[in-house]
């Protein structure tokens, strides 16, 4: 049996997916891919600027104050 093979923006975009996964945003996780030439030259994910902790680390979201438990609730 034949596998079909996934077009360049599928893939692409389930590259987005995967590298969303490391997002460390309490509230919504996005991921990115650069592609230049068929060429990804850069990748990123929603968190903290280097050198900041992390609010999935801290366990409430630095901007709205979001525990975990509480997700998307507002304190």
């Amino acid at each position: 049996m034949e596998q079909k093979r996934v077009d360049k923006i599928n893939y692409y975009l389930s590259i987005a997916e995967a590298v969303a996964l490391r997002g460390t945003c309490l509230r919504k996780n996005y991921g990115c891919i650069i592609v230049k030439n068929d060429e990804i030259i850069a990748t990123g994910y929603t968190g903290a600027p280097r050198g900041r902790k992390n609010c999935i680390d801290l366990g409430y979201c630095t901007k709205k104050k979001i525990l975990p438990e509480t997700r998307h609730r507002w304190i």
